[in-house]
């Protein structure tokens, strides 16, 4: 293990007593993030709201950093509740007519169905990309945008087979063509290289609560410049306006930039912890952390293939690889079905979670080989 991934793994507490292999879930608390939060509750504990404008100070320093991580620019990020709530504001801000077509992901997780479903009582008209043995082609995406879309919604990272999407191979697919690409970045923001810019993703959201090593209720919504003027978002109140203090008239401006859907009062302390997740993510290096979680992952599953279990994660292409990976043990096995498996390897001190039928094991950069071995030896 590297110098910089030692003090990543430094930073959890919890590896003292847990093989934590859940990322996909909810990640633990690192100890930076929670110093942050804390120093911050601190602060309104004997000053009040004094510092509101060390407050706005550490806004502008975390869409910053979020831009470094994301391939964009300051003024094209946004802070938000969840993964959620941006994809609502694309998904309620669209400019849609009768037989407009959304393109999603066949069982991609609920979050980024439900917002274009919701479309259907406008007109519009749902076009589902099939999986092919769990996989999803890219070319199957691209046979499925016609003149009518509108929008593809993908995920960066599908979050039960961990199949990672060439995000700039469909971008640049997508490039002449006037749909918005929407990216669910939350199952690989923060584990694998990500370049909106490269990629030509239009917006894009993300909580912080897995791979980027936060906590629930802040992440990150991300709009390309371009695209600022051309939608209308639903998500907008005083906060969005370019000069929020001052007495509302009718028809003053909007922020010019992404924090215009910051529309309401945030989880400050939240805020201060999402910068110390961000910190950490790039002080160590995504590059890094890549390289670490996908030696994890092929150890992981070449070890459970030998004992028998099947893998359903991609694991054949490099760059399909992510930090999940999907498995189910051998018919009849002794150590029982997945729920059990899961509920013994937990009495065990190992954290996992069932998915698809199968056991979802995600280990992060801070995790180590000795912890995957120790897991194989328990399933044996």
């Amino acid at each position: 293990m590297s110098d910089r991934l030692a003090k990543l793994r430094a930073a959890f507490p919890v590896a003292a007593s847990w093989i934590y292999f859940n990322h996909a879930a909810v990640c633990p608390l690192a100890q930076p993030v929670a110093d942050a939060v804390r120093a911050f509750l601190d602060e309104c504990l004997h000053n009040g709201s004094t510092g509101w404008k060390q407050w706005e100070e550490q806004k502008t320093r975390v869409r910053s950093q979020a831009a470094r991580l994301l391939g964009c620019t300051a003024a094209e990020v946004a802070l938000s509740t969840s993964t959620s709530q941006g994809l609502i504001n694309v998904a309620e801000g669209l400019a849609l007519s009768p037989g407009d077509e959304i393109v999603v992901i066949q069982d991609d997780f609920p979050a980024n169905q439900i917002p274009w479903y919701r479309q259907e009582r406008r007109g519009a008209r749902i076009v589902v990309v099939p999986r092919q043995n769990g996989r999803v082609e890219l070319s199957a995406i691209l046979d499925r945008v016609t003149p009518a879309t509108r929008l593809v919604a993908v995920p960066f990272v599908l979050y039960d087979s961990g199949q990672r999407l060439d995000l700039v191979a469909l971008g640049q697919a997508l490039a002449d063509h006037p749909a918005l690409f929407c990216v669910d970045a939350i199952q690989g923001l923060g584990a694998f290289p990500l370049d909106m810019t490269a990629a030509h993703i239009d917006v894009l959201s993300a909580d912080s609560h897995k791979w980027m090593l936060g906590m629930e209720g802040i992440g990150l919504f991300a709009c390309r410049t371009e695209h600022l003027d051309k939608r209308d978002s639903p998500l907008t109140s005083w906060l969005s306006m370019a000069e929020p203090f001052a007495p509302f008239r009718p028809g003053k401006p909007l922020r010019p930039d992404a924090a215009r859907f910051e529309y309401a009062a945030l989880p400050t302390m939240e805020i201060f912890g999402l910068g110390a997740c961000l910190e950490l993510l790039l002080d160590t290096g995504i590059e890094t952390m890549a390289q670490a979680i996908l030696g994890l992952t092929d150890r992981l599953s070449a070890g459970l293939t030998e004992q028998g279990w099947a893998v359903s994660s991609p694991r054949e292409r490099p760059d399909e690889r992510s930090g999940i990976v999907l498995a189910t043990p051998p018919a009849g096995s002794p150590l029982g079905d997945v729920d059990t498996v899961v509920a013994r390897l937990e009495s065990r001190g190992v954290s996992v979670v069932s998915r698809a039928g199968a056991v979802r094991f995600s280990p992060h950069a801070w995790n180590t080989l000795d912890e995957v071995e120790r897991v194989l030896e328990l399933l044996r």
